[in-house]
């Protein structure tokens, strides 16, 4: 037998392409032969198919995961415990690695193996893949009949998810329909990933057993927790964890499955180690971004490329009408913004882009962003959140991944221009893991007066979000956090643009979709720390706690530091909220010079 262990995860990256198993070989850049790791690595799929900025690009040994594992492994408790009161029988899973079973298979002189997260044995037997995301991104396909848009799933009486063609056949050849199902079978797509993972062990455990089921077990999005606790530990019932019946698609699958297994082997045993193709299999910025490609993109720049034209999931169109996507354009030589032809750029924002980056200068709009500005209200009260995704609710009223605010910031800016950083500056930060939300919104409104003030925050869907879950939650405040809500002013849409905002104070269609600023040190992102280096020269650079997910380690990390620690800690996280919201001052101080 070949000495080559093929596991899940190793399935998964060696079929991104032909390079992938030769450079893993040269660099050791991962155990994905190691089964002590198995669990481990496929824990990232759970974090999967969300764009992060480059300097947040994780890699497997991350503190990510060490943060969220007890939240995981509660999970799998969760669904372990579902699975028997549905099944009955006899149940087998681990959160620690040797305790799940595992099954073997030797294909083509390869041994192929995988845990298997959950074992059931009763009627049938049971196989279970649990995944820590939610039912939304299933529940979500849908397709319209007669106007009205419905799930391709529907629920069973045992709360498991069936795909509706159990019920109606005919759906089969209803295209809306199928266009949705697909999705299920792209390994890219954020819902097909998963399936990918179900089917590999399908494949592996079908020789032994023909007769299993073979299902998803996930969390429920509808689940509200009550904020029942014992012992200072959160009490769910198990409605919170729910099952998706894949038993029928994944055998339609099993065909596939076997020729990339096949396709797999094929590449370990060529071990090719030349340039490939670019293409989505590399998923930029996205969880499950290759551990290679900073390799295989040497030779795109790292200012003005390809990469960092807005919108460029649209694709490209040349002067004679022909279509591109951006890795068509990247394989065919086109690496930078300056070497794709004016007249291809259809977006006016691209243009822009692309004159910034030839000329080396910025662009503004004056007029749209001295628009924007003057109609602010003073006193501008400038807010920023920080906030815990954690999978599992852990307050009363909380759904699973709920953005569960801890500590905000603020700056009021009495007049343009008439705000210190200390002496104009309130936060709260919650000392403990206790439910501190009411306190948060009581301090929260006692700061910002009922005056009519701007409410400045940077991409306001999060801070309004979170604003209308406290309203709901605490509604003996939901009428001053409502009114809060109407004072929100988003400063990203004076740096970007807005068009909702822009057409209301009068300007065209066109216009009001062109961005208000560029520069060719953004790199294609108007994320606020791209911004805060060419108007400030503030910087996060050096801080105990400098970026979001520095700060969720952070607080999620409490109960492990001693009283210096968690003093240091504290202090830090004071200290980036507070740039955050410092920031917005200085951006705002410098736009006003336009």
């Amino acid at each position: 037998m070949n000495e080559m262990n093929i596991t899940k995860s190793t399935f998964m990256e060696y079929l991104r392409c032909k390079r992938y198993p030769a450079l893993n070989k040269i660099y050791k850049r991962k155990d994905t032969d190691d089964l002590e790791k198995e669990r481990y690595y496929d824990l990232i799929s759970s974090l999967d198919n969300f764009e992060i900025d480059d300097d947040q690009i994780m890699s497997f040994d991350t503190e990510h995961l060490d943060v969220m594992m007890p939240y995981f492994s509660k999970i799998e408790v969760l669904l372990a415990n579902k699975v028997s009161s549905l099944f009955k029988g006899e149940t087998r899973y681990g959160i620690k690695y040797g305790e799940q079973k595992l099954f073997l298979r030797d294909y083509l002189n390869f041994n192929l193996s995988c845990f298997v997260d959950i074992y059931n044995k009763s009627e049938h037997t049971n196989i279970i893949e649990v995944k820590a995301t939610t039912s939304r991104k299933y529940l979500d396909l849908g397709f319209s009949i007669d106007g009205v848009k419905q799930s391709i799933f529907y629920k069973d009486d045992d709360n498991i998810l069936h795909l509706k063609e159990k019920l109606d056949p005919d759906l089969l050849t209803n295209k809306k329909y199928m266009v949705q199902r697909n999705k299920l079978k792209d390994r890219f797509h954020s819902v097909g990933v998963y399936v990918y993972d179900l089917l590999f062990q399908r494949f592996v455990i079908e020789e032994d057993i023909k007769d299993a089921k073979y299902y998803l077990g996930i969390v429920n999005s509808e689940y509200v927790f009550d904020g029942t606790y014992i012992e200072d530990e959160p009490i769910y019932d198990t409605s919170i964890a729910i099952l998706i019946d894949l038993t029928d698609l994944t055998k339609e699958l099993l065909p596939v499955m076997e020729d990339e297994i096949k396709e797999v082997i094929k590449r370990i045993t060529e071990d090719d180690e030349t340039k490939v193709k670019l293409g989505n299999y590399c998923q930029l910025k996205k969880m499950r971004q290759c551990i290679f490609k900073d390799i295989c993109y040497s030779h795109v720049p790292l200012k003005n490329s390809l990469l960092e034209f807005l919108d460029k999931h649209h694709g490209f169109k040349t002067s004679e009408g022909e279509k591109y996507d951006y890795f068509e354009l990247l394989n065919d030589g086109y690496l930078t913004m300056e070497s794709v032809p004016h007249n291809w750029l259809t977006r006016k924002n691209n243009q822009i882009q692309r004159d910034c980056a030839l000329t080396h200068k910025e662009y503004f709009d004056i007029a749209k962003i001295r628009s924007a500005v003057g109609i602010l209200k003073y006193p501008i009260y400038h807010l920023d959140f920080e906030s815990f995704p954690c999978p599992l609710p852990r307050y009363r009223g909380e759904k699973a991944y709920a953005q569960s605010l801890f500590q905000f910031s603020i700056h009021i800016e009495r007049e343009p221009g008439v705000c210190d950083k200390e002496k104009d500056h309130y936060e709260f930060l919650a000392y403990d893991h206790s439910d501190n939300r009411e306190q948060l919104v009581k301090e929260l409104c006692e700061c910002i007066k009922d005056d009519g003030g701007s409410v400045m925050v940077y991409n306001e869907s999060f801070e309004k979000t979170r604003i209308k879950e406290l309203a709901k939650i605490f509604p003996e405040y939901s009428e001053q956090l409502l009114k809060i809500n109407e004072r929100l002013y988003d400063l990203l849409h004076v740096v970007k643009t807005n068009s909702k905002l822009f057409t209301s104070l009068g300007y065209d269609d066109e216009r009001s979709k062109t961005i208000n600023y560029y520069h060719e040190n953004l790199h294609g992102s108007f994320s606020i720390k791209k911004v805060l280096p060419i108007f400030s020269n503030l910087t996060y650079k050096g801080m105990v706690v400098g970026n979001g997910m520095e700060a969720v380690y952070a607080y999620a990390r409490y109960k492990q530091y001693d009283e210096t620690s968690l003093k240091v800690t504290r202090e830090a996280l004071t200290k980036y909220c507070q740039q955050d919201t410092w920031a917005m001052v200085e951006i705002l101080k410098e736009l006003r010079k336009i």
